[in-house]
C-alpha cells in the first residue's frame, strides 16, 4: 500500500503545482481546469524533462524531474500571489464541485487498483510490448530512448505515454513492475475526473444548476471507463443456456455458438476469456472464410485486458485537449492579431496536440481536424458563414497551430518512421447493421434522437440553403471521396448502390446533426454548452460512419485491411461521444420536465429504452473483472513479475540483479524469440537492451527487417558457437558486455556452446540454471 501512497502523493503533487497554470490559461472554464491539471501537469513536465533529455542538455533522472516540478510549481506560486484573492474566491465558491470531482478521482482510482491487485502480471498479449518501452524510457538518460529489443537503435514508436509515466517512475523511486500497474489505474481516473469536469462545464454553460452539472457529469466519467457494448449481454444469455442454434447463427459472433445447457453457477460466464469477444463482434465470413476481422475496444476493456498501450495512455489527454477547445470555443476572439492572449491559446492548444500525436499519432490527424471544426464554427459564428471566409480565417489558424506542434515535437517527428501507405477505399465487406447496434446501443439510443428532436425544433431562416449545402457535405461528402478511390482500385459500379445505402443511416445522422449545430449557432439563443455538445456528437457519428468507406492502408491487408482505422477511430469516439452523452442526459431531463404535452410520453419512452441499455451495457465490466481477476485467488500485489517469482524464481532474482547491478550503458544478451512470448523478457523487465527480439514487432514499428537483418543469426551463432573470438567477435559488434543463460536459451540454442563463456566472462549471477555472465 505504500507504494499506492506514494504514487498519489506524486499524482497530486504535478496536479496541484499545475492547477495555477490551468487556472490562468483557462478562464472560461467554470472549475478554472481543476479537473484537467493533472494530465496538464504530466504532459508539461514531461515535454520538459524529454526536450532537455533528447537535445542533450540536461539527463532524465529523478533530480532533473523534482527540479522541473519545482520550476512549474515557482511558476503557479507567482500567478497565485498576483491573484491570490481571486482564487480563494473561486476555491470558496466552488468547493463542492471541485471535491466531488476528486471523489471521482479516488473512486475510479480505487477500483481499478483494487483490480490490479488481483490480476497483476505482466504475461499476455503486447504487455511485455508496453513493460519494454516503459523500462526503456524509464533508463534514458539522454537522447531518444534507446529500444531495447534493438540494441543501438532508438525507439520508432510514438512513446510520450510510456515516458509521461516513466517520468512518475523516476520521480517516486518505485520499481517499473509495480508502476506499470499503478499506471494502468491512474489513467482511467484521470481520464474520468477530466469527463466529470468537461461535461460539468457544458451543462453548467446552460445555465443548469450545480446540481445537475456535477450529476451529468460523474454520469458522463461512469460512461467512459465503465461503459461497455452489449455482447456482455449475450455472454450472459448463452453462459446460462439461452438462445437457439438459429439464433446464434443470426447473431454471427466468432465464437458464440449455441450452449448445450447453463455454462456458469456464478453470476458471470466462466469461460475462459469470454470477455475478449466483446472487441471482436464486427466481422463478415464467406462461406467459412473471414472477409473482414476487426477490432473496436473500449476503455473498460483496455483496463481489464491490462496493455498498457498508446491508445490507452491517451485518453486522459484526449480529454484535456478538449477542455482546452472548450475554453478556445468560448474565448471572445479567434483572430490572430487581436490580443497576445490569442497567440498563447493557440501556442497551448499547438502544445498539447503536438503532444496527443507523441503520445498516440492516430490522435495527431483526428483531433487536429476537431480543433479545425471548433475554430471554423467560431468563425461561423461571428457571422462570415461564406465559404470563402471561413477558408481565410481559419487557415492562419490552422498553419500556426500546425507549424507550433510541429516545431515544439520536432526531434521526435523528424525521425518517425509510418507504416501509413495512404488512405484506401473499401470494397470488402462492412459492419452488419446489428453488429454496428451490439457495439454502440448505449450511444445510439442517446444520440439519435437527440439529433433528431433538435433537428426538429430548427426553423426555415435565410441562409438555410447554405445551412443545408454544410449539412450535406458533411453527411456525404466521405462517400463522394470513397465513389472515384473505389473506382480507381478496380471496384466494381454495382458496389456502389449497395455502399451508399450501408452508410445512408450513419450519413443522415451526421447530416441532421451538422444541421442543428450550424442552426443553433446562427439563432443566437442556444447555449454554447448545447452547441458545443451538438458538434461533438457530429464529430462522434461521423468517426463511426468513415471505417464504412475509407481505411488507413498500414502493414496489414486482405480481411484486417480496415482493422486499425476502426480500433483507432472507435476509440476516439467513443471518447467523444462519452461526452457528448453526458451533456444528452442533461437535455433529456430538461426536456421532459419542461414538456407538457403528450410528446412528454415520447421522451419518457427514450429514457426508459437509454437506461435498458445502459444497464445492460454496464454489466460486462464487473463480469469480467470478477472473471479475469480470480477474486477467491490468494496473493494480492501489484507487481506485474510476481509471476516469474513464482514459477520461475531463479529468473526474477536474475532480474533483480541486473536492476540493481548493470547499468544504463550496458546490453545484455538473450535468446530471440517471436510476439506474444516469454522471449525477451529479460530486456522488457530492467531496460537493458538486448541484440534483438520480438523481430515482427520491429518490423510493424520500423517498415522494414533492414535495421535488424542478420541480428538473429548472430544471436543463434554468439551462443552456438565453439569459437571464442567468433563470440567476442559478434559481442563487440553489438557492445554488448553480459550474457545471459536460462531455460529459452538452453530450449533453443542447446547446452553444447555454453561452456564457453566461462572461459572469457565472469560469472556474476548463477541459481539453477540460470547465470548471467559478464566481460
Amino acid at each position: 500500500m505504500l507504494d499506492v501512497v506514494l504514487w498519489l502523493i506524486a499524482a497530486y503533487s504535478i496536479a496541484l503545482a499545475a492547477f495555477p497554470l490551468c487556472y490562468y490559461l483557462l478562464p472560461n472554464l467554470r472549475d478554472r481546469g481543476a479537473s484537467i491539471a493533472m494530465p496538464f501537469g504530466t504532459l508539461a513536465v514531461g515535454y520538459a524533462s524529454w526536450i532537455l533529455s533528447v537535445l542533450r542538455v540536461v539527463p532524465s533522472t529523478q533530480v532533473t524531474v523534482v527540479i522541473l516540478l519545482l520550476l512549474m510549481a515557482g511558476v503557479s506560486a507567482w500567478i497565485v500571489r498576483c491573484n491570490w484573492r481571486e482564487i480563494a474566491e473561486f476555491i470558496v465558491r466552488e468547493w463542492r464541485t471541485l471535491a466531488l470531482g476528486q471523489v471521482v478521482f479516488l473512486g475510479v482510482f480505487s477500483v481499478w487498483i483494487t483490480y490490479r491487485f488481483y490480476d497483476p502480471s505482466i504475461n499476455h498479449t503486447e504487455q511485455p510490448m508496453d513493460f519494454m518501452f516503459l523500462n526503456s524510457t524509464t533508463q534514458s538518460m539522454l537522447g531518444t530512448p534507446e529500444d531495447s529489443w534493438l540494441r543501438g537503435e532508438g525507439i520508432s514508436y510514438y512513446y510520450f505515454g510510456y515516458w509521461n509515466f516513466a517520468l512518475l517512475t523516476k520521480l517516486t523511486g518505485i520499481i517499473s513492475s509495480v508502476t506499470y500497474n499503478l499506471s494502468l489505474a491512474l489513467v482511467p481516473a484521470m481520464a474520468a475526473t477530466g469527463m466529470y469536469g468537461l461535461v460539468s462545464n457544458l451543462v453548467r454553460a446552460d445555465r443548469a444548476k450545480v446540481k445537475a452539472a456535477v450529476l451529468t457529469g460523474m454520469v458522463a466519467a461512469l460512461l467512459l471507463v465503465f461503459l461497455a457494448n452489449l455482447e456482455g449481454v449475450l455472454e450472459f444469455m448463452r453462459a446460462n443456456g439461452m438462445g437457439s442454434d438459429g439464433f446464434w447463427s443470426w447473431i454471427g459472433v466468432q465464437g458464440l455458438t449455441a450452449p448445450a445447457g447453463s455454462l456458469t453457477q456464478e453470476w458471470w460466464p466462466t469461460e475462459n476469456w469470454w470477455w475478449w469477444r466483446a472487441t471482436r463482434v464486427i466481422s463478415s465470413f464467406d462461406v467459412g472464410v473471414q472477409t473482414d476481422y476487426t477490432i473496436h475496444e473500449f476503455p473498460a476493456f483496455s483496463y481489464v485486458l491490462g496493455d498498457l498501450h498508446p491508445h490507452v495512455m491517451s485518453v486522459p489527454f484526449v480529454v484535456m485537449f478538449l477542455g482546452f477547445l472548450w475554453n478556445f470555443w468560448r474565448a471572445p476572439s479567434v483572430r490572430l492579431w487581436s490580443d497576445w492572449r490569442s497567440y498563447l491559446s493557440l501556442f497551448v492548444i499547438a502544445f498539447l496536440l503536438g503532444g496527443l500525436g507523441f503520445t498516440n499519432m492516430w490522435d495527431l490527424p483526428v483531433f487536429g481536424l476537431v480543433f479545425l471544426l471548433i475554430a471554423t464554427l467560431k468563425v461561423y459564428r461571428s457571422g462570415k458563414t461564406r465559404i470563402r471566409d471561413l477558408v481565410l480565417e481559419t487557415t492562419p489558424l490552422a498553419l500556426l497551430v500546425g507549424v507550433v506542434a510541429f516545431i515544439l515535437y520536432s526531434p521526435y517527428f523528424l525521425t518517425f518512421t509510418s507504416q501509413v501507405g495512404g488512405i484506401g477505399a473499401l470494397s470488402g465487406p462492412g459492419t452488419r447493421s446489428l453488429h454496428l447496434v451490439l457495439v454502440w446501443a448505449p450511444y445510439i439510443v442517446a444520440m439519435a434522437p437527440f439529433v433528431v428532436v433538435v433537428y426538429s425544433r430548427t426553423t426555415i431562416r435565410e441562409d438555410w440553403t447554405r445551412t443545408t449545402l454544410y449539412a450535406v457535405a458533411a453527411g456525404f461528402l466521405p462517400f463522394i471521396v470513397w465513389v472515384p478511390l473505389y473506382m480507381n482500385g478496380g471496384g466494381d459500379p454495382a458496389g456502389i448502390i449497395g455502399r451508399f445505402i450501408q452508410v445512408l443511416p450513419l450519413a443522415l445522422l451526421v447530416t441532421l446533426a451538422a444541421y442543428a449545430t450550424l442552426w443553433l449557432i446562427g439563432e443566437g439563443k442556444a447555449s454554447e454548452g448545447m452547441i458545443f455538445a451538438m458538434a461533438l456528437t457530429t464529430l462522434g457519428l461521423a468517426l463511426l460512419m468513415g471505417p464504412e468507406l475509407l481505411f488507413v492502408d498500414d502493414s496489414f491487408g486482405g480481411a484486417h485491411e480496415r482493422m486499425n482505422t476502426v480500433f483507432k477511430l472507435y476509440y476516439q469516439a467513443w471518447t467523444i461521444l462519452a461526452a457528448a452523452t453526458g451533456f444528452v442526459i442533461y437535455y433529456w431531463i430538461k426536456l421532459t420536465r419542461e414538456t407538457k404535452d403528450s410528446s412528454r410520453l415520447l421522451l419518457r419512452f427514450w429514457g426508459a429504452a437509454f437506461v435498458l441499455v445502459l444497464v445492460g451495457a454496464l454489466y460486462y465490466t464487473p463480469a469480467a473483472i470478477a472473471s479475469k481477476a480470480e477474486l477467491y485467488g490468494e496473493d494480492r500485489t501489484l507487481d506485474g513479475l510476481q509471476h516469474v517469482e513464482r514459477f520461475v524464481g531463479p529468473e526474477y532474482r536474475a532480474i533483480e540483479y541486473i536492476r540493481e547491478n548493470v547499468g544504463n550503458d550496458s546490453a545484455i544478451l538473450e535468446a530471440v524469440g517471436g510476439g506474444y512470448s516469454e522471449h525477451g523478457r529479460i530486456a522488457s523487465s530492467t531496460g537493458v537492451p538486448t541484440v534483438l527480439n520480438w523481430p515482427g514487432h520491429e518490423m510493424q514499428w520500423r517498415g522494414s527487417s533492414t535495421p535488424f537483418a542478420g541480428r538473429e543469426q548472430d544471436v543463434q551463432t554468439i551462443y552456438q558457437t565453439l569459437d571464442i573470438s567468433e563470440a567476442v567477435s559478434l559481442l563487440d559488434k553489438y557492445d554488448v558486455d553480459h550474457v545471459y543463460v536460462g531455460a529459452r536459451e538452453r530450449t533453443k540454442y542447446g547446452d553444447a556452446g555454453l561452456g564457453k563463456f566461462a572461459q572469457f566472462m565472469t560469472p556474476v549471477f548463477s541459481e539453477a540454471d540460470v547465470v548471467i555472465y559478464r566481460r
